[in-house]
């Protein structure tokens, strides 16, 4: 409680460091972290030895203090400049063991949670440099690819408040859109500005595609399952996920002030030595004219490794020469934000003598962008690995089946689409796991066993047979229910960390409703229990919403949806009156990462008991729009 956490400026020399993302940070910096407070500790010991003239063996340190047998206490406050300069001897920078631990492990609220559920806390939408930073917005183009042909902003101009009317080129080759900018004295001024531009726009790349034409292209792309029928029963099932966006609660935004010389941004960045790069190459700068404050984001999901709107904003400043505050609005962030593409799936699963034999998995999506992101992580050690790209680097690292199922084969087609993608939590898993565990659920009922005991059967991994054991014994695997409510099991094994859900789901009232989540995880260390439980908790709604609710349309280019009133998230009401976590004994001495280890499993609880409920089989997702009404239902099975 006695210490601030400060978000560093983006600073090249860190290289790759900064960045959020891929469930890592906790991993990587585990050791680093630990080596530097445990020098900074030694540090202050040998100061205070000095000037106490005691041995440092003589010395213990507590709660900021570094105190002495005989009580003389010295604050780290009062010893930081003579620590500075003082070296510990040789050997003393050992961090602490496990077993010595006095604040890892346990339970701790986040230090900034007050500030947040009060509304105290400062995002960059909230931020105020200077009263000289102009609300700006942005109109962009309907359909996704398209440039401005003409613009006729004479109505614009002439209604009070406006300030200026901007074409902002974007940066197309990092399909960062073009766009018209409205700066003006108040946001709801520049927003009614805006609604009264004429903006003639091109035709775009994608304007004769809808998702019939989109479900055609990738159905010609996707590899084709071999597996021969054996004669004993096989499951060969096509499923569909829509493009989902990541809706964070703060839509994207940037604070720009903009020089002939430099430039100063403020933005919730995830890969801010990225974004200082980008801008650079926007303005016509190096990248150390430019200063990038790093302040906390609002909600991100994969959003913020791209800086759409920070290059906006800093491309308005430059050409109107004021500083601005750029926002996206709502509108924006989930019509043209970076969405988790849309993907057909194949699967083909054989059985012979009542086991599984073969596990084929093809998927086809549009290309994910890790072009300005966390592909520059990547990029620099990418040729050695996988000359085919960044997705298929991240593809191939991370899409396992974690069951015994025979020869086993995952792959990936992609094809360039002009809407906008990008990494969106659980980076593939989130389809491809989901999809995985509804098989195997499908397989288990096929051979009539249960699924829960199927999957014991199938994995030779303790941990996730621990997991697993955990979570349907606390949620009462098989205990019996009303008709119209099921159970649904799905695990996950990523990130060095394994959780598995059991949900159920109530369809009786017509739209389904989650009523009791049940969740254990194996995350390695847990450095925080509190912090682990909130994260799969949260991750158990995720999981619901895009199973049963969440996706986009693209009609003749454009996206249909806009907001919230459209795009159907998960609401207050569908959150279980019974929620209950369960973290397993440290399986290991390293955390695991855990920021979206649970969406795949949670994902396929929620789909599984679905499935279940119904007596239908989860294909086409978000299930609740694509539910056949009873009398036609058809499983896909042979």
């Amino acid at each position: 409680e006695s210490m601030d956490i400060v978000l560093s400026p983006a600073e090249p020399k860190r290289g790759t460091s900064q960045l959020t993302g891929s469930s890592h940070v906790t991993r990587v910096l585990w050791d680093p972290v630990r080596v530097i407070g445990a020098e900074m500790r030694a540090r202050l010991v040998t100061a205070a030895a000095q000037r106490l003239g005691v041995p440092v063996s003589a010395l213990r340190t507590e709660a900021g203090y570094v105190v002495a047998t005989d009580g003389r206490r010295l604050s780290y406050g009062g010893l930081a400049e003579m620590a500075g300069q003082t070296m510990p001897a040789a050997g003393a920078v050992k961090p602490k063991q496990a077993g010595d631990f006095t604040i890892i492990g346990r339970p701790h609220a986040r230090y900034d949670a007050r500030s947040i559920v009060t509304g105290q806390q400062r995002y960059a939408m909230d931020l105020h440099p200077s009263r000289e930073f102009l609300p700006t917005v942005v109109a962009l183009a309907a359909t996704h690819g398209a440039s401005v042909v003409s613009i006729d902003d004479s109505a614009a101009r002439a209604m009070p408040g406006v300030i200026a009317v901007t074409h902002v080129p974007g940066m197309p080759e990092y399909l960062i859109p073009e766009a018209v900018a409205v700066t003006a004295t108040t946001f709801g001024l520049a927003k009614k500005a805006k609604d009264a531009l004429k903006i003639r726009w091109s035709a775009g790349p994608m304007d004769r595609m809808s998702d019939a034409e989109i479900d055609d292209l990738l159905s010609s792309i996707i590899d084709q399952v071999t597996a021969p029928d054996t004669g004993e029963g096989m499951i060969d099932a096509r499923f569909r996920w829509p493009y989902v966006p990541h809706a964070p609660m703060e839509e994207n935004n940037g604070v720009a002030d903009v020089r002939s010389d430099r430039a100063e941004i403020w933005a919730g960045a995830k890969i801010p030595i990225a974004a200082q790069r980008h801008i650079a190459e926007a303005l016509g700068l190096q990248q150390e004219q430019v200063t990038l404050h790093v302040v906390p984001a609002g909600g991100s999901f994969g959003r913020r490794l791209f800086h759409d709107p920070l290059v906006h904003a800093a491309q308005v400043s430059q050409r109107i020469g004021r500083p601005v505050k750029l926002q996206w609005m709502r509108e924006e962030g989930v019509r043209h934000g970076r969405a988790r593409p849309v993907s057909l799936h194949h699967v083909r699963s054989t059985i012979k003598g009542g086991d599984v034999v073969t596990f084929e998995h093809r998927i086809a999506c549009p290309e994910v962008d890790f072009r300005h992101g966390l592909g520059d992580v990547v990029s620099g050690y990418l040729t050695q690995y996988n000359n085919e790209g960044v997705g298929q680097y991240f593809f191939t690292d991370t899409q396992k089946v974690p069951y015994k199922t025979g020869p086993t084969a995952v792959t990936l087609k992609q094809r360039f689409l002009a809407k906008p993608t990008g990494p969106w939590r659980a980076v593939f898993s989130g389809q491809v796991g989901a999809i995985n565990e509804i098989v195997i659920d499908e397989l288990a009922r096929l051979l009539g066993r249960d699924e829960f005991a199927f999957r014991m059967s199938l994995l030779d991994n303790d941990r996730a047979r621990a997991v697993l054991e955990k979570c349907a014994h606390e949620g009462q695997w098989g205990r019996s229910l009303p008709a119209g409510v099921a159970q649904g099991l799905g695990m996950h094994d990523e990130y060095k960390s394994i959780c598995a859900y059991l949900m159920e789901v109530d369809i009786r009232g017509g739209a389904p409703r989650m009523t009791r989540c049940t969740v254990a995880v194996d995350n390695g260390y847990c450095v925080n229990p509190a912090g682990t439980l909130a994260a799969m908790y949260g991750q158990a709604m995720d999981g619901f919403a895009v199973a049963m609710h969440a996706g986009l349309h693209v009609e003749k280019g454009a996206t249909r949806e806009s907001n919230f009133h459209d795009f159907r998230w998960a609401r207050m009401w569908e959150s279980p009156p019974e929620m209950q976590g369960f973290i397993l004994p440290a399986s290991n001495v390293l955390p695991g990462g855990i920021g979206e280890l649970g969406i795949p499993a949670a994902t396929a609880a929620a789909a599984n008991a679905w499935a279940r409920a119904t007596g239908q089989p989860a294909r086409a997702f978000p299930l609740n729009e694509h539910r056949i009404p009873p009398g036609r239902r058809s499983a896909e099975r042979s």
